[in-house]
Order: C-alpha cells, then sequence, then structure tokens
C-alpha cells in the first residue's frame, strides 16, 4: 500500500475536532462533521475572522492557544493552515469535558415541569428588572425529576446576573445527542440557556455549586450560563 491509497477524507470526517476550511473570501469550501455541529452555535464569519487573525505570516501551519466558548463547545487552541491564497483551514482543539457522571439523591427530587418552574422565575425576575426577556422554550419537553427547591433557587440565581442587562435570551429545549451517566444509569439532556451581551459574574462559583449538587452540568462564559439538566423519568 502507497500513500496514495490512503482515504485522508476519512481521516478528516473522523476526527473529534471540528475542522473547517475557506476559500480567500471566507465561504465555507469543506467542513467535517464536528464542525457542522459547532457551526449550529458559531457564525461563519466569526470562525473565519479567527482563522485569518491566528494564520501564519507565511505559507504553513500555526497552532495558538486560545479560549474559545460556543454554547457547550470548549476549546483550548487552535490550528490554521494554508500553502496558497485560495483557502485556508482551521481546526479546533476541544477542552476535555468535566466527568459526566453523577449520583442523585433521589429521596429530595419530583416530576417536574421545567417549564413552570421557569416561568416562576422569571416573572420574579421582571419584578426586580426592566430587562427584556426574549424566551424560546419547547413547552412539550416531558417531566423531569429534579429537587424544585434547588432548581428554583439555582433559576434564580442565574436570572440575578443578567439584571443591569438590556436583553436576556432564553432558551429551554431537548438536547440533541448529548447525555449524562447518573447511579449507572444514562439519560438524555434538556439543555437551558441565558445568554446576553453581557453578564455579572459574582456568583459563578455558588452557581457551579448549586447545579452540581442537582447533577446538572453548568458551563458560565463572560456572556451566558448554560445548564445540560438530566431527563430523569423513574
Amino acid at each position: 500500500m502507497n500513500s496514495s491509497e490512503i482515504d485522508y477524507k476519512f481521516l478528516l470526517e473522523v476526527d473529534n475536532n471540528p475542522i473547517v476550511v475557506f476559500n480567500h473570501s471566507g465561504k465555507i469550501l469543506y467542513l467535517n462533521s464536528n464542525a457542522e455541529i459547532l457551526m449550529s452555535y458559531a457564525s461563519v464569519q466569526d470562525i473565519f475572522n479567527i482563522a485569518l487573525k491566528h494564520a501564519p505570516k507565511e505559507y504553513g501551519s500555526k497552532t495558538t492557544q486560545i479560549e474559545l466558548n460556543y454554547n457547550q463547545l470548549n476549546f483550548y487552541a487552535i490550528n490554521v493552515s494554508y500553502n496558497c491564497d485560495e483557502w485556508i483551514a482551521v481546526r479546533l482543539y476541544y477542552r476535555p469535558r468535566e466527568k459526566r457522571e453523577k449520583k442523585s439523591p433521589k429521596n429530595s427530587n419530583i416530576l417536574t415541569n421545567i417549564n413552570k418552574l421557569l416561568d416562576i422565575a422569571i416573572v420574579q425576575f421582571k419584578i426586580e428588572s426592566n430587562t427584556d426577556i426574549r424566551l424560546f422554550t419547547d413547552q412539550d419537553l416531558p417531566e423531569t425529576m429534579i429537587n424544585q427547591n434547588g432548581f428554583l433557587k439555582l433559576l434564580r440565581k442565574s436570572l440575578s446576573l443578567f439584571k443591569s442587562t438590556a436583553y436576556l435570551d432564553i432558551t429551554l429545549k431537548l438536547g440533541i445527542g448529548e447525555h449524562i451517566i447518573i447511579d449507572g444509569q444514562r439519560y438524555s439532556l434538556i439543555d437551558l440557556k441565558f445568554s446576553s451581551s453581557g453578564r455579572h459574574c459574582t456568583h459563578d462559583d455558588y452557581i457551579k455549586e448549586l447545579a452540581n449538587e442537582l447533577c446538572l452540568v453548568s458551563n458560565l462564559s463572560e456572556k451566558s450560563v448554560y445548564f445540560e439538566i438530566p431527563l430523569i423519568r423513574y
């Protein structure tokens, strides 16, 4: 076997990190399956601009350590490569995610409608803030077992981080292709995201602690607060 018989496209497709190839004007020429997931959260222009900013000055390849966060997707470095002026490729390296295996305090969990608890928290938030809330929720989400008092506390504390912002986008939907293991059982996830142009960061450690107690996966960036909620039905 020689090098011409190697299926390089297959190797790109099965790479666990997103790979995107642009032409000189920023149009996508190729992206692997993991990059397709990335593009559902990030804009094409943003990724192209990052590639240009961190490209080597001459033809070749350059790796740069950089923190990038797109929803629950976190990256710690990128590699930018090109050998002509017609295309440029960028590969983003995932930051290892926290161990997604937890133990649940079943005795305190109650079958709960997450939408209703979110509505309660939003009503209180509106009393204390003039922030314009843009709500995007799936009203048909199934109920899940969760500690209601703890989750409501988490919602209120998370909302308080956006009290001074002009707007707040809230998205609640069923997660696609993600799962978590609790007490040895595999569960699907509900995605909850709060995002704006910025936020306060004073209670981040407390929010992460609350989320951990509730068996939620948390991800906090400078503009958003994101939770993955286990969909549990005992």
